[in-house]
C-alpha cells in the first residue's frame, strides 16, 4: 500500500513537472525568439512553440495523449501558426486512414484466426523464447524490406501479426515489457533495414536523383547496399540487446508444456476454414500490391498501397463477403487515430510555416570553415541528418530539404577543402540519405511510428528513451563508417 501511495505521488510529480515545462517551453519560444522576413516567420515561431509545449506533454503524459493531440491542435490556430482549415485537413490525411486500416485488417486477423495461425507457426518454430520470437520479428522485417518498397505497407502487413504474438505471450499493452519491446523492435528493423536497400522507399530514390542531378554521378543498387546495409544489420544487432536491457521481457522462455499445448491448438486450429480463405487472399493481395510498386512505379507506391489498403479493408467489412460482422470487432482505432492528427498537425505546421527548414539551415551556416577538416564537417552533418527527424513528419519533405542544403555546403566546401565537388558531393550526401528512415525517437515522425504506437504496448517515453540510445548508436556506427567503410567502398573522402 505504501509503495502504492509513493508510486502515486511520484506519478503526480512527473505529471506537474511536465504541464510545467510545456508552459514554460511555449511561453518562452513564443515571447523571445526573434523573427524576421528572410529567417524565421511569426508563424514559424508559433509553430515550434507549439511543437516544443506538446513534446513536453507527450513525454510526461500528464492527460491522455489524444487530450493533448486536441490541444495542439487548437493551439495551432489560436497562434495562427497554421490555419482552421489546414490543421483540421489533417484528419483527411492518408496516414491517418491508413492506421484504421491496419487496426481493420489485425481485427479481421483476430475474427478469424488466421493472424494466430501465422503466429503460432512462428512461435512454435522460432518463439520458443521471448528473445527467438523478437528475432524471428526482425529478421521478417528485413527480408519483407526487399520485397515490399513501402514502410507503412510493411507496418499495416506486420502489426496484425505482432499483436497476436503478443497475445500468445499473453503480454498486456501498457505494463508487457515483452509486448513493448516486440512492438519497438519491429518499428525500429522497419525503418532501418530500409535505410540499407535503395528501393525499399521513394524517399531513398528521391535522394539518389537529388545526387544525380547535382553531379551528374549515378548511385547505383549495389552500391547503397553494400555501403548502407552492414550498418542496418549491426545497429540492428545491437539495438536488439540494448532493448533486451532496458525492457527485460517478463517471461524468458516459453515452458515445454505451454509449447506443447500451443502446437497442440496449432492442430486443433485445423484447416482454413471459409472466413480465413477468405481474409487470406485480400492479405496476400496487400504484399503482391506492395511488391509490385517498385522500378517504373516507384513514384506510385504510396498511392497504391493506400488504395489496396482501403480496399481490402473494404472488403474486410462488406456484407456477405467480408470476415468482421459488425464495427465493434474493430478495436482500438479512435483514441490513436486522434493522437495521429494532433501530432501529424504539429509536425506539418513546422515543415509548413519553413520553421523545420530555418533551423537546419541555421545550425549549417553557423558552420566556421576555417582550419576545418572532412571529417569534423561530415560529423556535424551526420548528426544534423540523423536527429533533424525530430522536427519532422516526413521522410520526403525531410530529403527535399536536407539533400540541396547538403549538396550545396558541399560545393561551397570543396575548394576549401581543396576536393574533388563530385567526390565530396557523394561523400557527405550519400550518407547524410542513409539517414532518411531513421525516424525511430517519436511516434508522429513517420506513417510505422504510428501504426506500432497505435497498439498501446508503449508509451511516448518508451520510445524516445530506446530511440535516442539506438540513434546514438547509429551516429557512431556512421562515423566509423565515414573513416573506413565509405572509403573502402569508394564512397568516402
Amino acid at each position: 500500500m505504501q509503495k502504492d501511495k509513493t508510486k502515486g505521488k511520484e506519478g503526480n510529480l512527473t505529471k506537474i513537472i511536465g504541464v510545467t515545462a510545456a508552459i514554460v517551453l511555449f511561453a518562452l519560444v513564443y515571447a523571445l525568439v526573434p523573427v524576421s522576413e528572410s529567417g524565421l516567420k511569426p508563424e514559424g515561431k508559433a509553430a515550434l512553440a507549439v511543437f516544443l509545449g506538446a513534446f513536453a506533454l507527450w513525454i510526461s503524459e500528464p492527460f491522455p495523449t489524444y487530450v493533448v493531440a486536441f490541444v495542439t491542435m487548437i493551439a495551432l490556430i489560436l497562434t495562427n501558426a497554421w490555419d482552421q482549415k489546414s490543421v483540421l485537413g489533417v484528419f483527411g490525411y492518408d496516414v491517418i486512414w491508413l492506421m484504421v486500416c491496419a487496426f481493420i485488417l489485425n481485427s479481421a486477423m483476430q475474427v478469424t484466426k488466421l493472424g494466430k495461425r501465422i503466429a503460432l507457426a512462428i512461435v512454435t518454430r522460432f518463439g520458443q523464447t521471448a528473445k527467438s520470437a523478437i528475432l524471428a520479428m526482425i529478421v521478417v522485417n528485413f527480408a519483407i524490406s526487399f520485397l515490399i518498397p513501402s514502410t507503412a505497407a510493411r507496418a499495416a502487413l506486420m502489426l496484425p501479426i505482432a499483436i497476436t504474438l503478443a497475445n500468445i505471450y499473453n503480454a498486456i499493452p501498457g505494463e508487457s515489457n515483452f509486448g513493448k519491446l516486440l512492438m519497438l523492435v519491429n518499428m525500429q528493423s522497419n525503418e532501418i533495414s530500409t535505410s540499407g536497400i535503395l528501393t525499399a522507399t521513394s524517399a531513398n530514390v528521391m535522394a539518389v536523383n537529388f545526387i544525380k542531378e547535382a553531379t551528374g554521378a549515378q548511385i547505383y543498387y549495389s552500391t547503397w547496399l553494400i555501403a548502407a546495409m552492414p550498418i542496418a544489420i549491426v545497429t540492428t544487432i545491437i539495438g536488439y540487446f540494448v532493448g533486451l536491457k532496458l525492457f527485460p521481457p517478463e517471461i524468458e522462455k516459453v515452458s515445454s508444456e505451454a509449447l506443447f499445448n500451443m502446437e497442440k491448438e496449432m492442430k486443433d486450429l485445423g484447416p482454413m476454414d471459409a472466413n480465413e480463405k477468405k481474409l487470406l487472399p485480400y492479405f496476400l493481395s496487400l504484399c503482391f500490391c506492395g511488391a509490385l510498386t517498385g522500378g517504373i512505379w516507384q513514384c506510385s507506391i504510396d498511392r497504391l498501397i493506400h488504395s489496396s489498403c482501403n480496399d481490402r479493408c473494404t472488403l474486410c467489412l462488406l456484407p456477405g463477403i467480408g470476415v468482421i460482422k459488425k464495427w465493434g470487432d474493430v478495436k482500438n482505432t479512435v483514441g490513436p487515430m486522434l493522437f495521429s492528427c494532433g501530432a501529424y498537425a504539429v509536425g506539418m505546421a513546422l515543415d509548413k510555416t519553413g520553421a523545420a527548414s530555418f533551423i537546419i539551415n541555421s545550425i549549417l551556416s553557423r558552420i566556421n570553415l576555417v582550419n576545418v577538416t572532412f571529417f569534423k564537417i561530415y560529423a556535424v552533418v551526420m548528426f544534423i541528418a540523423l536527429f533533424s527527424h525530430i522536427i519532422f513528419t516526413s521522410k520526403i519533405v525531410r530529403i527535399t530539404i536536407l539533400a540541396p542544403t547538403v549538396i550545396a555546403f558541399a560545393k561551397e566546401l570543396a575548394p576549401v577543402l581543396n576536393a574533388d565537388p563530385t567526390k565530396l558531393v557523394i561523400a557527405l550526401t550519400l550518407p547524410v540519405t542513409f539517414t532518411i528512415c531513421w525516424c525511430i525517437t517519436l511516434p508522429p515522425q513517420s506513417k510505422p511510428n504510428l501504426i506500432y504506437y497505435s497498439s498501446g504496448f508503449y508509451k511516448v517515453r518508451d520510445q524516445l528513451l530506446h530511440g535516442l540510445i539506438i540513434g546514438g548508436i547509429g551516429y557512431l556506427m556512421f562515423l566509423v563508417a565515414g573513416l573506413t567503410w565509405f572509403k573502402i567502398v569508394g564512397i568516402g573522402i
